[in-house]
């Protein structure tokens, strides 16, 4: 009988977990911590989270993933984020390595990616079962926006606008979908309908600028009554009623969901006033919300595998963007 063929062959990988031991024997002496104890691994999202524990401080690293972000992307969140922890907004800021810098570069098996420690944010996610947390996250929106109102940087992002929004995201959704099936055509159904409702009335009409780009509601931690945003991986210029929206669309599957929206919206509008516009047209961007989120899903269907994010799931989000629409 012959031998079986035991040779080996060379694969490459789409998507590494970066060794706890070489980041906190590697990238962290690069910074000036004090006794800095353990790196491990926290959380894995669209990018991957490592919590950093020190002798009087823990940190956040966290590690994008290769080819998500280009530099220049992730220059913009830093300047964003330093512009507004220095407006005394309650951010996981950035933390400088010793050179200045704020971003290293990791050569994974896949290739190129980029890393970042910022600040800790203590404490917990809020509980919107309680009116009073989404009023205090209204609020807390409400202050991100107003203390951005002069943020500018010569860094790039893509435009929070329906180019971006919704366009980009059919490229992506459609090639899940049969051509000619239902749920093609209600999908490019609705996106026309959608687009040429936020195409009716002035750019100039809308409240733009800074956006976190995800206010869902689970990107801050409450802390003795204080709100810490993190989590900025989606921010960008552009139409800020897509944050108002983007909470509007977390809660909406929940009991209270149109009491939480008011306890938000209405201490949203005690900080910072929303236009008739942006007010008119925030159920069209909870609907584009959600044809974004299944694109950022499916735009990530090598990484999270097709059980979770290929046809079976667009075809249920199809379902549920019906079953909202029947609401309205």
């Amino acid at each position: 009988m012959k031998d079986r063929d035991r040779s080996s062959m060379e694969v490459r990988a789409s998507y590494s977990t970066i060794c706890e031991n070489d980041l906190m024997s590697k990238l962290v002496p690069l910074y000036e911590f004090s006794k800095p104890q353990v790196c491990r691994f926290w959380e894995r999202g669209v990018n991957d989270t490592y919590q950093l524990l020190c002798d009087q401080n823990t940190y956040s690293l966290r590690v994008y993933r290769h080819g998500l972000r280009t530099l220049d992307a992730v220059e913009f969140e830093v300047a964003a984020l330093n512009h507004l922890h220095k407006r005394g907004v309650s951010v996981a800021f950035p933390i400088a390595r010793k050179d200045g810098n704020f971003v290293t570069e990791l050569q994974a098996p896949e290739g190129l990616r980029y890393a970042i420690v910022t600040d800790y944010a203590h404490g917990a996610k809020p509980d919107y079962e309680n009116h009073a947390n989404a009023g205090m996250y209204g609020q807390a929106v409400a202050q991100l926006h107003n203390h951005s109102d002069d943020f500018t940087t010569d860094h790039h992002r893509p435009r929070i606008e329906v180019g971006y929004l919704l366009d980009t995201s059919l490229n992506v959704v459609r090639r899940f979908l049969t051509k000619g099936s239902d749920d093609l055509e209600y999908l490019n159904r609705t996106s026309d309908e959608l687009r040429k409702k936020v195409e009716s009335v002035s750019v100039n009409s809308f409240d733009t600028g800074f956006c976190h780009g995800d206010c869902h509601g689970y990107n801050v931690h409450e802390n003795k009554g204080v709100l810490t945003h993190y989590d900025f991986d989606c921010c960008g210029m552009g139409l800020r009623v897509f944050d108002l929206a983007t909470f509007k669309w977390c809660v909406a599957s929940n009991n209270n969901a149109e009491k939480l929206w008011i306890a938000f919206l209405t201490s949203y509008r005690g900080d910072r006033e929303v236009g008739e516009t942006d007010l008119s047209l925030v159920d069209t961007f909870v609907a584009i919300r959600h044809i974004w989120w299944i694109a950022l899903r499916c735009g990530n269907v090598q990484d999270f595998g097709n059980s979770g994010s290929g046809e079976l799931f667009v075809q249920r989000q199809i379902r549920n963007m019906k079953r909202f629409s029947e609401k309205r």
